[in-house]
C-alpha cells in the first residue's frame, strides 16, 4: 500500500499478553507498520492501541479482557482506533463484538496481515476471522522488528498444532501444525546476530516435531546445527535456547545435537503433564510414563550438565488420589531442577469438557500447592551444585529488591519462567555475558562476583 500523505502517519503501540509465541506474531505486524507509521512504547500518546490477546485458559481470558478494558480508557483522549487481535478473537469470535464494544476491530489468528489496511480504514466497527492458516505466508515474509531493549530475541519455528490434547484449544485457535522454512528462520537468525543479541530462543507449540510436517524443511538438529555453525564461525558470543519440546519428538539424534554444540543450552524444557497412564490417556498424550523414565535417564547421560524443565496439569477429570499421588512419587524420584504446575481449566469448547469426576476447584488448588512444596525443596537441593561454579552470566536490569546488584540468567535459567542470577561487581553493563562465581544459592535463584 502506498501512502500518499505524512498526515496518515500514525504513532501505534502494542500490547502483548501470553505466550512467547504471540510476540514474535507481534514483532511482525511491528515491522510491517514501522514503514509507514511510528511504533511507540507506551499508550498514552498513541492513535492507535493494538492489544494480541491470550485465551488458552480462562486466566488469560480474562486477564486480556481487563487489560483491553483498561486501555480502553485512552479512546478518551488521543487514540482514535483500539484494535484487538489474535487468540481472544479466535476463540469468542461469536460473542466478543456485543462483549466489548469499546473495540473497533477484532482480527483473529489468521488475519494479521490486514492490520495495516484496518488502521486506514474508517468504517464501522468489524470482525474478520479468516482460517488461521491464512497468515502462513505473513509469518514466511513480514518484516521482523526487534526490540533493543533486550538482548534476547523470540524465533519462532513452526506455527499450529496436530496433536489435539483434549485439555487442549490451540488447534482450533492456530490450525494444525506448521514448519516455518528453513531460510526464513535462518534470516531471521541472521537478522538477530547481526543486531547483537545473545541469547535466541526458539519456540512453537512443540519445536522437537520441527520438520515433520514437510519434507521441505529439515529437523530440529539439522536446524540446529546449521546456527550453531553459524556462531561457531562468526565468533559471536550468542547461545541457543530452546523451549516447549514434547516427549515423544525428542529422539537421540537431537540429543547429541545439544550435546555437541556449547552454544546451545544444555536445557531441556519438556512439558509432560502428568505421569499417570490412565491420565495421559485420557489426555490424548501419545505416551506413557515408562517413557519419560528411559528418556530423561538418556539425557542426564548424555549431556552431563543438563538442567530439566516441565510442566504438569493438575486437576484433570478423572484424577483421583491415587493417580496424584503417583504424580508427586514421580516428580520427587526424577527431580526436575525447574517445574511449573496449572490446574486444570474447564470450558464447554474443551474434548475433556464432556469427560466424567471433575475435580473440584478446592482441590485442584490444594494438588498444584502439594507439588509445588514439593518442588520448592527439590530446587533448593538441585541449585546447591552451582556454589563455588563459575557460569557464564547474561545480565539485564537492575535489581529491584537489591539495586547495588545486577540481574542476569545463566543458560539454565529461561527468562521470566525461571529464576534469576543476582551478580555483583564494578562497572556491569547490561546486555553482556560476564564469567560469575555462584557464591549462594537459594530455592530459585542464585548469587555470585563477576570475576
Amino acid at each position: 500500500m502506498t501512502y500518499q500523505s505524512t498526515q496518515l502517519k500514525k504513532k501505534i503501540y502494542f500490547e502483548t499478553l501470553g505466550c512467547p509465541k504471540n510476540e514474535v506474531d507481534t514483532s511482525y505486524m511491528q515491522g510491517m507498520l514501522s514503514a509507514n507509521h511510528t511504533i511507540i512504547e507506551h499508550p498514552d500518546s498513541a492513535n492507535v492501541i493494538i492489544v494480541n490477546t491470550c485465551s488458552f485458559i480462562e486466566a488469560a481470558s480474562q486477564e486480556s479482557i481487563e487489560r483491553i478494558l483498561e486501555l480502553a480508557e485512552y479512546k478518551q483522549t488521543l487514540c482514535e482506533k483500539l484494535i484487538v487481535i489474535g487468540c481472544l478473537v479466535e476463540r469468542y469470535a461469536s460473542d466478543i463484538q456485543q462483549a466489548l464494544p469499546e473495540v473497533d476491530i477484532f482480527l483473529g489468528t489468521g488475519a494479521l496481515d490486514r492490520v495495516q489496511a484496518v488502521i486506514q480504514n474508517r468504517t464501522s466497527p468489524c470482525i474478520l476471522t479468516p482460517s488461521p492458516e491464512a497468515s502462513h505466508a505473513f509469518r514466511q515474509t513480514a518484516p521482523r522488528w526487534l526490540s533493543q531493549k533486550s538482548k534476547t530475541a523470540y524465533i519462532r519455528i513452526a506455527e499450529g498444532c496436530s496433536y489435539h490434547c483434549t485439555y487442549c484449544i490451540i488447534p482450533k485457535l492456530r490450525g494444525p501444525y506448521h514448519s516455518i522454512s528453513e531460510k526464513r528462520i535462518l534470516d531471521e537468525f541472521s537478522l538477530c546476530l547481526n543486531a547483537g543479541m545473545k541469547e535466541i530462543i526458539l519456540v512453537a507449540q512443540d519445536t522437537a516435531a520441527y520438520g515433520a510436517d514437510s519434507s521441505a524443511c529439515g529437523t530440529l538438529s539439522s536446524l540446529l546445527t546449521k546456527m550453531a555453525e553459524i556462531i561457531e564461525s562468526s565468533n559471536s558470543e550468542l547461545w541457543i535456547r530452546i523451549l516447549y519440546m514434547n516427549p515423544q519428538n525428542i529422539d537421540e539424534k537431537l540429543i547429541q545435537t545439544i550435546n555437541r554444540f556449547q552454544c546451545i543450552c544444555p536445557y531441556i524444557d519438556m512439558p509432560i503433564q502428568h505421569a499417570n497412564d490412565d491420565i495421559l490417556k485420557k489426555m490424548n498424550r501419545p505416551y506413557k510414563k515408562k517413557k519419560l523414565y528411559h528418556l530423561i535417564d538418556k539425557m542426564r547421560s548424555e549431556i552431563p550438565d543438563i538442567v530439566l524443565r516441565t510442566s504438569l496439569l493438575v486437576g484433570f477429570p478423572g484424577e483421583n488420589e491415587t493417580h496424584f499421588q503417583e504424580l508427586v512419587d514421580f516428580i520427587q524420584e526424577i527431580q526436575f531442577d525447574h517445574l511449573g504446575v496449572f490446574v486444570y481449566s474447564d470450558a464447554d469448547d474443551l474434548v475433556s469438557h464432556k469427560l466424567h469426576d471433575h475435580v473440584d476447584e478446592i482441590e485442584k488448588e490444594e494438588r498444584r500447592h502439594t507439588l509445588m512444596t514439593c518442588q520448592v525443596e527439590i530446587s533448593y537441593q538441585r541449585q546447591q551444585r552451582f556454589v563455588g561454579k563459575t557460569l557464564n552470566v547474561l545480565t539485564e536490569a537492575l535489581s529491584d529488591d537489591d539495586p547495588p546488584l545486577r540481574e542476569g540468567r545463566t543458560v539454565f535459567q529461561a527468562p521470566e519462567i525461571d529464576g534469576i542470577t543476582l551478580i555483583s561487581g564494578d562497572r556491569i553493563e547490561s546486555g553482556r555475558i560476564y564469567p560469575v562465581k555462584i557464591t549462594q544459592a537459594f530455592h530459585y535463584d542464585l548469587l555470585g562476583e563477576v570475576l
